[in-house]
């Protein structure tokens, strides 16, 4: 973590602006990005990108209001409010270079629009709003203590599951370039043709990437909700990727039992808190994960590792513990790392590595 001033240093000064302007600001900024992405405007901005790109390097996006009410059919009373606070926080800038022209403010294309950059981070502003609208569901928890299971409030809520799925593919990029720092004979399989296996792939953000990727790897993707595999299915229609990708709306344990394929690569993203907590229910969907890969096959484990409330942080700790927080209603079941570790001492893959650099981490599990 970033070193910080000792309490007694604190002013009043310091703190009013941390949590008054810079608090304002990010929040309004997380509003703005949530309408607009609902609105279709970053989808706009963004086709209008890749357009350009055909011909070069894009920073930036240059476009009118007019440009956008009628492409999108939108107010211009209404845009013109909305386009004004997002100038105010930064997103855009005024483009001098022609009459009443606004542009995305430097590096916004890559943070706010190019969901292809590494530095995406829409989704996760997308995420922000979505615990925003979530703390009225969360008030009656404090008294009751309900909870609910994922697949219930993915039904319930089937737009914010999607939108918050999208949210943590913004750390895909990150986690293939760790694999194809650390496992390049596993990177060369896929490349060349390889299986790879997505069990929990939920709406196929991350598959999509993986797809992208790795041209020829044949890909199986896996889950349970109904509504993230049509969505996926979709998905692969719209990229011809019928001859190489299969989606199925199917638990893990039927699947191995259906189907005799052996994956050099299988991954669960976010998925093992979504679990049923019981113990032995998970050790069986590894057992299954195990039984599925190829010798020396690779299990990636991606899962925020989240420490107790006591526990010192030793890092930045920021998105783990609001993952915790916002999921706080559902039948989660987090682990920390020690945890993690004396878990999968329990299942046939008997020890996981912990791969990790800055904030970017996933456990790889050998068979």
């Amino acid at each position: 973590m970033a070193p910080t001033k000792p309490n007694s240093e604190l002013t009043v000064r310091d703190q009013l602006k941390k949590f008054i302007l810079k608090g304002a600001l990010g929040f309004q900024t997380v509003i703005v990005h949530y309408l607009g992405t609902q609105l279709g405007i970053f989808e706009y901005l963004y086709e209008k990108g890749k357009a350009l790109s055909v011909s070069g390097e894009v920073n930036s996006i240059t476009f009118t209001l007019d440009d956008l009410a009628q492409k999108l059919q939108l107010n211009h009373r209404y845009l013109d409010a909305w386009l004004h606070m997002a100038l105010i926080c930064g997103v855009f800038e005024i483009d001098e270079s022609c009459d009443k022209c606004l542009k995305t403010a430097p590096h916004v294309y890559d943070i706010l629009v190019n969901r292809e950059s590494m530095f995406y981070m829409g989704g996760t502003l997308n995420l922000f709003y979505i615990g925003l609208k979530m703390q009225e569901r969360m008030e009656g928890g404090f008294k009751t203590g309900e909870l609910v299971s994922f697949i219930e409030g993915y039904q319930e809520f089937p737009e914010d599951n999607r939108l918050g799925q999208s949210g943590t593919a913004s750390t895909v990029p990150q986690i293939e370039g760790l694999f194809s720092k650390h496992f390049k004979d596993h990177k060369r399989v896929l490349r060349k043709g390889g299986l790879l296996l997505e069990a929990g792939c939920g709406y196929g953000y991350n598959l999509e990437f993986w797809a992208r990727k790795y041209k020829k790897a044949e890909i199986v993707g896996i889950d349970i909700d109904p509504l993230g595999i049509a969505y996926t299915k979709e998905l692969v229609v719209k990229n011809n990727w019928n001859n190489r990708v299969e989606v199925l709306h199917i638990p893990i344990d039927e699947y191995v039992a259906l189907n005799k394929n052996k994956f050099d690569v299988a991954m669960l993203n976010q998925v093992l808190h979504e679990m049923d907590p019981d113990e032995n229910y998970r050790r069986g969907v590894f057992e299954d994960l195990y039984t599925t890969l190829k010798e020396g096959g690779l299990l990636i484990v991606v899962e925020h590792m989240i420490p107790s409330l006591f526990t010192p942080a030793d890092r930045f700790m920021f998105f783990e513990v609001w993952h915790k927080y916002i999921e706080v209603g559902l039948k989660s079941k987090f682990y920390d790392e020690k945890e993690f570790q004396e878990f999968i001492a329990t299942t046939s893959f008997k020890k996981a590595e912990f791969i990790r650099e800055r904030g970017d981490y996933f456990w790889a599990l050998r068979k």
